[in-house]
């Protein structure tokens, strides 16, 4: 092992890898982290990088095209036998929602919705319906004067200061959300690739302990067909990817249509939720009117 490769090793080991796990990261980013710019060293990093990716008998890393990331190998035991089952989340739900999904701790709540299809009245609603518990709101859609006028339009009296917290937030959530707390996002958005729209409410799963988080993401609106009947998209951006970390999942249409896609825990266990509907109209936007449409689950 020659000197510089020995130093090059050495400092990585030390001074990047404890500080970059849970990320993907090049031999560009290291290098330019240290300054090292002769060639001769930056050839000891690739050697550090693929000794460490393929020359170790355990591979301290991963590898996908150009960039790398340390592997985790560390699972949590989960004392599943002494759950209690018997408390859900109590949590109240526009729609009556609450009384066909239970909740429970470590719990993410996602509205799919298509703009203006009334995403926001619903968040709102949840909070206002449970000010009992200790919410934060990150709002990314309004100013401020504008979200006092959504919560003017509730007609409710909320103490000065309020019993919530609410904060300007755009991105990155999972880095300010509280494991324990309750949680409200108003909402998760990706300009380009909505495949983070889905990995941000991964890492939100993975930061919740026994908290909860209700958050919004943006739907295509429905297209109509050639018998000029509108279909509906389906799921929000980044489609299914958004689907899979939720205990309920709901989405909203311009045709003022809520569906339950996905409810993981049943209350009655000879009701199914998955694909209820119910018609709504949001009036002042503030208050959902609205019907349950009758099906066979």
């Amino acid at each position: 092992m020659n000197d510089t490769y020995a130093k090059v090793s050495a400092r990585i080991d030390t001074e990047w890898y404890p500080f970059h796990r849970d990320e993907w990261f090049t031999l560009q980013d290291i290098c330019s982290y240290f300054m090292w710019n002769e060639q001769a060293t930056r050839r000891q990093v690739t050697r550090k990088l693929y000794h460490d990716y393929k020359e170790r008998k355990e591979p301290l890393l991963d590898k996908l095209g150009k960039t790398y990331r340390l592997i985790d190998d560390i699972a949590e035991d989960i004392d599943w036998q002494n759950a209690d089952t018997s408390k859900p989340i109590n949590l109240v739900l526009p729609f009556n929602i609450h009384k066909y999904v239970k909740l429970f701790p470590k719990s993410i709540i996602c509205i799919a919705g298509e703009p203006n299809s009334g995403k926001s009245a619903f968040l709102l609603n949840t909070l206002l319906k449970n000010l009992d518990k200790d919410w934060v709101f990150y709002n990314s859609e309004t100013s401020r004067e504008q979200l006092k006028e959504r919560f003017d339009n509730f007609n409710i009296e909320i103490p000065n200061p309020a019993p919530f917290k609410v904060k300007e937030r755009y991105e990155n959530f999972s880095d300010v959300l509280r494991p324990d707390g309750y949680t409200i996002i108003d909402y998760i958005d990706a300009d380009v690739d909505f495949f983070n729209i889905g990995a941000e409410i991964s890492r939100i799963h993975k930061k919740l302990t026994t908290g909860i988080c209700v958050c919004a993401i943006q739907k295509k609106p429905g297209i109509k067909n050639f018998n000029g009947k509108i279909v509906d998209s389906g799921m929000g951006y980044g489609g299914a990817l958004t689907l899979k970390r939720p205990s309920l999942y709901i989405t909203m249409t311009t045709q003022n249509i809520l569906t339950i896609k996905k409810g993981k825990s049943w209350v009655d266990s000879k009701i199914n939720p998955n694909g209820m509907m119910w018609q709504y109209k949001l009036v002042n936007g503030a208050d959902f009117h609205y019907d349950r449409i009758e099906e066979d689950y």
